[in-house]
């Protein structure tokens, strides 16, 4: 086990299960709301108690066999809505964090683009947008 810095890493379940291929994991930002309280001489910014969920987007290669590309695309054509497990683990498995995204929607699907002077793997791009997220540890 690693013992002072440690590697980031991310599996992604849904409903329980996982998905193939995923390459990345974008940044998921928690914020909390502000709003102006005006006094008599500045404006005061408070937090209002609210925090906004945020879209996150993710990035699966795709390959033949895999059922890869059929579960994003009927994740999002279907209006599909899943709970989702964010584990994150360091370089030897051990895990450190997990999230729980509940009523998970798909709002964003795309191919990747193709250039003939530089190909790349074939990949899928998706946006997530959680409802909900409950930290387990």
């Amino acid at each position: 086990m690693q013992q002072n810095s440690m590697a980031g890493k991310v599996r992604v379940l849904y409903d329980g299960e996982e998905i193939e291929g995923l390459t990345q994991f974008g940044e998921v930002p928690l914020e909390n709301n502000t709003i102006d309280v005006p006094t008599y001489n500045r404006v005061h910014k408070i937090q209002s108690g609210v925090t906004t969920m945020p879209e996150v987007q993710l990035t699966y290669e795709t390959r033949r066999q895999a059922k890869t590309r059929k579960f994003f695309k009927d994740y999002y054509h279907n209006k599909e809505k899943h709970d989702i497990t964010i584990i994150r683990i360091d370089a030897d498995g051990a895990e450190y964090d997990r999230e729980l995204w509940s009523a998970v929607e798909c709002v964003k699907y795309s191919e990747n683009a193709f250039d003939a002077g530089s190909p790349t793997y074939a990949s899928i791009t998706i946006s997530l947008l959680p409802y909900d997220i409950t930290v387990v540890n």
